[in-house]
């Protein structure tokens, strides 16, 4: 089989054609805005400028004729309603013209099954980095699904949007890349992760507050440090949650030296592996559209004329994966979490774990040591605080500058029994983290990474663990947060449970009233892609 595909979900108009051995063709041209950022009209104009000879410049270099095309795919969604629409007609002229099927697929899906098609990974987590788009995104329960993302802006859009205010034009990442290895001097910026969530608004807030007092190769390396970091650690993160030793980067910014040098450190520490597509598959491109529809379409999935509706909001679990998405055959019991190591200990006759906050490679020092100290100090505190709230925790024992000896608490997380549970028995489940949760926003608490990792089930009571990322004296956007990121937690790795959330949202609104779950809405509204 052979399959044309078209994108266009932004900056750059990209044709490809790959047969279910190889990539016959691949061939792009981006739209570059005389100033500012990306304007959806005229990159449309481009769009449609530029097209027709891409489509013949593909097949050439396919070395095939139209009458060989048995299928056209094109992207679908998500990106700007103007691009889409211009390669969405193209596409639909095209089938109809050589009357072959099409086929509307994700964009964030293609480049995910076009890191596995190029790099030989089976069931990776993939870190997706672009202009518009800043996603972690897995295969679970038939679907792809994001398990954390941007709460704000993309990463390459706040790179683009730093270079502006320092003069430099788009695309900006790529110089500040090159800046950023003259960079000398650390300059201490925010650091803001929520569970696998990430913020960049207030980065880059304080990055440009430097613009003039500070030189531009040291704003540049410290944002690519800080960011990265982040990047890097909520990555550690998805992997540690979903039990997985692949990771997977994609998208414009995964060409970033600095930041593949980062994830292939904290790969190897945790013994997974770290794949990179070729540069010229990293950024948008045909021919992992074209790739994605040869999947869909070798399943017996095609699109009838009338139901090819460009998507500007297409969520990247919208639609089934019918080819197999093979899990590595290994034991996932025993790796290492993300941000510590439990080793178990003996305190005064009593069983103990001591949780070790380790020093991560892929940080540097100034970054690693001041994240390490304070999530320490911040977690000795809430423990104690939770407990005043009426809230199942262990109870700590001894802490220095990065450790924390504590209670052992037996038992599994509910990650672990969740699923293979009854409903009726996950009702009454939820019912109760519902109220932890209220007991715990009461008190005037946001835990931060509230996910079924982080929670241990034991005779029918819930244990709250993990309160590296909590906050005292929260306001109602972090209670929020952790209100979405459970739901995330369930929507991801329990799936199949997830209907049952209902029971959890009416026990939440018994106790606490609707304006958390408003901001909670609020918030869903905010995230690109709902």
């Amino acid at each position: 089989m052979i399959v044309l595909g078209i994108e266009g979900t932004a900056h750059t108009a990209g044709v490809g054609i790959v047969s279910e051995e190889k990539v016959l063709a691949n061939v792009s041209d981006m739209y570059r805005p005389p100033e500012g950022g990306i304007h959806p009209r005229e990159a449309a104009n481009h769009h449609a400028q530029v097209l027709p000879d891409l489509l013949k410049r593909a097949v050439k270099e396919a070395g095939i004729s139209w009458k060989d095309i048995d299928g056209i795919s094109f992207s679908q969604g998500p990106g700007l309603g103007p691009c889409l629409r211009t390669v969405a007609t193209a596409a639909r002229v095209l089938s109809m013209k050589l009357n072959v099927p099409i086929v509307g697929v994700n964009h964030c899906v293609a480049h995910l099954e076009i890191g596995r098609f190029t790099t030989g990974a089976e069931d990776p987590v993939m870190l997706y980095v672009s202009g518009g788009n800043t996603q972690i995104i897995s295969y679970a329960a038939g679907r792809y699904r994001v398990f954390g993302e941007t709460l704000d802006i993309g990463i390459g859009n706040m790179l683009d949007k730093l270079a502006r205010e320092m003069g430099i034009p788009f695309p900006g990442g790529p110089r500040i890349e090159k800046m950023a290895l003259q960079g000398e001097k650390y300059l201490s910026l925010p650091y803001s992760v929520k569970g696998m969530d990430i913020s960049f608004s207030g980065l880059l807030t304080a990055a440009k507050s430097h613009i003039g007092r500070e030189r531009k190769e040291d704003i540049a390396y410290s944002v690519q440090e800080t960011a990265f970091a982040m990047l890097t650690e909520v990555t550690e993160r998805a992997l540690a949650h979903l039990r997985k030793d692949e990771v997977l980067l994609a998208g414009g910014v995964a060409r970033n030296r600095r930041l593949q040098e980062m994830v292939r450190a904290m790969a190897e520490e945790r013994g997974a592996k770290m794949y990179v597509p070729p540069g010229e598959f990293c950024v948008d491109n045909g021919a992992m559209i074209a790739y994605l529809g040869l999947l869909y379409l070798k399943h017996g999935y095609s699109m009838r004329i009338e139901d090819t509706a460009v998507v500007q909001k297409f969520r990247t679990d919208a639609m089934e994966v019918p080819w197999e998405v093979r899990r590595h055959e290994k034991r996932y019991d025993d790796m290492p979490g993300a941000e510590a190591k439990m080793v178990p200990e003996v305190f005064f006759g009593r069983d103990a774990l001591m949780k070790r906050r380790i020093e991560k490679g892929y940080r540097i020092k100034e970054i690693d040591h001041a994240i390490r100290k304070e999530r320490t100090r911040r977690e000795a505190r809430i423990m104690h605080e939770v407990k005043r709230a009426g809230i199942l925790s262990p109870i700590i024992y001894d802490l220095d500058d990065y450790d924390i000896v504590m209670e052992k608490i037996p038992g599994d997380t509910l990650f672990d029994t969740i699923n293979e549970l009854s409903d009726e028995e996950v009702r009454s489940i939820l019912r109760e983290v519902a109220r932890v949760a209220a007991r715990l926003h009461r008190a005037g608490i946001a835990h931060g990474d509230l996910t079924t990792s982080n929670m241990i089930y034991r005779d029918g009571e819930i244990y709250l663990i993990d309160f590296g990322m909590a906050e005292k004296d929260a306001d109602t956007e972090a209670m929020a947060v952790d209100i979405h990121m459970f739901d995330e937690s369930m929507q991801s790795a329990h799936f199949r449970k997830y209907h049952l959330m209902d029971d959890f949202y009416d026990e939440y609104r018994r106790i606490m009233g609707d304006e958390i779950l408003e901001k909670v809405e609020e918030i869903r509204r905010r995230r690109r892609y709902v």
